[in-house]
């Protein structure tokens, strides 16, 4: 039985510029998500399991905040190499928008690109019970650590549950490039 014939990738073939050239799972490397990546990329966890991430290209819709109740502002920053320089951040909190209840579980992850169109989970903070507002005391944070300073694109996702109401399920995120690799 022969080998399979190696991927373009492999024989040193490159896609017209914007493209990212097709690729399995084992062959992505991370790297700079081209223009208009979110709308087809999948979201991958640690294992490589597709995840389910409702609302991840957008924020809530008028109809949504009508059908659940409140619509907290989920706030975050955008993904950065942290002050020591030896990782990737990302922070997340809340604030109340139209919610009632000053609490709710916070939880922020950042994923990296990947050649194959996915955005994989690196790194996800605790899930924190915390009053609106952000600062550096009611938020949370997620980290992880460089393998180089190769640049890749980074994405930071934020999940606001708040206690006791009904609240939209998006999970609006910032993207940004990041001189840090972890691959």
């Amino acid at each position: 039985m022969s080998a399979p014939p190696p991927s373009a990738s492999a024989r040193g073939e490159h896609a017209p510029p914007g493209l990212t050239p097709r690729v399995t799972a084992a062959e992505a490397v991370p790297g700079l998500a081209p223009p208009g990546a979110g709308a087809t990329a999948v979201y991958r966890d640690r294992t490589g399991r597709v995840l389910d991430m409702p609302g991840a290209e957008r924020a809530g819709l008028p109809w949504q905040a009508a059908a659940f109740g409140c619509t907290p502002v989920s706030g975050r920053d955008n993904p950065h190499r942290s002050g020591t320089g030896v990782a990737a951040s990302g922070h997340g909190w809340w604030k109340k928008g139209n919610c009632s209840n000053d609490r709710a579980k916070v939880f922020n992850c950042l994923y990296e690109w990947y050649t194959d169109n996915s955005w994989r989970q690196q790194a996800c903070s605790a899930t924190e019970t915390l009053k609106p507002g952000g600062g550096s005391t009611h938020r949370t944070a997620a980290r992880r650590d460089c393998r180089d300073t190769q640049r890749t694109s980074w994405r930071n996702h934020v999940d606001v549950d708040v206690i006791g109401e009904i609240d939209t399920a998006e999970k609006p995120m910032n993207q940004a490039d990041v001189d840090c690799r972890v691959y």
